[in-house]
């Protein structure tokens, strides 16, 4: 639509003429332009008001809303805090079973591979030494003879139960840790 119908609309309505003929009537009394300016600036302020009181709402419902988050969140971190000491004590309480029987577990071992019970706690030194040597290329059964003749001691034998029942016990913590992730 051009411009100038546009104006020529105006012109055909006497907008101008009506404008000017309001104000004038406007500014024609004291009274009458206090009594528009005092409604005008009512309105203004009850919008202003509204949208102040809008405003403060959602500030309301968004601080309810972060603090239900925070709320919740805290009671996760300390739902998750319990499961991870219940599970530290599992552990514990798993590597503690798994430890405990050790000396039991070599006289087992010592009584199904002729080992004396009274084998000293450490080797002398240069007692490995008196063996030959494994060849550069040696056979299974050569292998499995030299293996047989390894002294272990008491105390290898518990250090190495002490130190699986700790590997054991690590393990079965991280499975239970890898099944619990989401």
């Amino acid at each position: 639509m051009p411009i100038t119908t546009i104006w020529a609309a105006i012109k055909a309505f006497g907008i101008w003429q009506r404008i000017a003929a309001g104000l004038k009537w406007l500014f024609a009394s004291p009274v009458r332009l206090c009594l528009i300016l005092a409604i005008t600036m009512a309105a203004v302020a009850y919008a202003e008001h509204r949208s102040a009181a809008t405003w403060r709402q959602r500030t309301i419902n968004v601080v309810a809303q972060l603090r239900r988050e925070r709320a919740a969140a805290t009671a996760a971190k300390l739902a998750y805090e319990a499961k991870s000491r219940k599970d530290a004590d599992h552990a514990d309480t798993n590597h503690a079973a798994l430890s405990a029987g050790g000396a039991g577990r070599f006289t087992d071992y010592a009584a199904g591979h002729w080992v004396p019970q009274n084998a000293p706690a450490h080797r002398p030194a240069g007692s490995q030494n008196l063996d030959p040597a494994i060849p550069e290329n040696p056979t299974t059964d050569a292998i499995m003879a030299e293996i047989s003749r390894v002294w272990i001691t008491r105390s290898d034998w518990l250090t190495c139960d002490a130190d699986w029942a700790y590997a054991q016990a690590a393990h079965d913590w991280a499975k239970v840790r890898d099944d619990n992730q989401p």
